[in-house]
């Protein structure tokens, strides 16, 4: 178990420098396009599709972070206000529901390889408009990994629980 946290941290740490870099890179790609348009009256055609791309990719590799730190916006309004049994229960739908919802996203790229593998931007004709839907199943894998290992952990600590609770008695 220890070893698995430590992965999914390590990626975690990863794709956080990559944001980083995501957004300064949007930043220098938006001043860039302002001098060339302002000072030297010229454009590079592929600057929006650029700006897009990585912007997408900055979404996408958001969701990573923000599901390792469980501030992804979520229904708990009332799984907040329960105790007991009825919460724990709340919980494990909800890690299941994120566990389903990252294998779709990972299904979704799957599915879309062999039609978005030959498709290119018109203004970069070598890249593949694959490198766009890449985040896509990086953060659906992290998603399910860390579902997978919220309930593992979760359910072991609740077994030790049982087990020290059986004990005292």
């Amino acid at each position: 178990m220890k070893i698995f946290k430590r992965i999914l941290d390590d990626i975690v740490k990863v794709v956080s420098v990559l944001l980083i870099c995501l957004v300064m890179g949007i930043v220098l790609l938006m001043l860039n396009e302002l001098f060339l348009r302002n000072i030297l009256d010229k454009s590079f055609r592929g600057m929006t599709e650029l700006a897009g791309f990585m912007f997408l990719w900055m979404s996408f590799l958001g969701i990573v972070v923000l599901f390792d730190q469980n501030r992804l916006i979520s229904l708990d309004m009332f799984s907040s206000r329960m105790k007991g049994a009825l919460k724990t229960g709340i919980w494990y739908i909800q890690k299941i529901v994120s566990l389903v919802l990252g294998i779709i996203m990972v299904v979704a790229f799957i599915g879309l390889y062999p039609y978005i593998s030959t498709e290119f931007y018109s203004s970069m004709p070598h890249f593949s408009k694959l490198w766009q839907y890449v985040p896509l199943a990086i953060s659906g894998g992290f998603m399910a990994a860390k579902s997978i290992f919220s309930i593992l952990e979760k359910s072991l600590l609740l077994s030790q629980d049982r087990k020290q609770e059986e004990k005292a008695i």
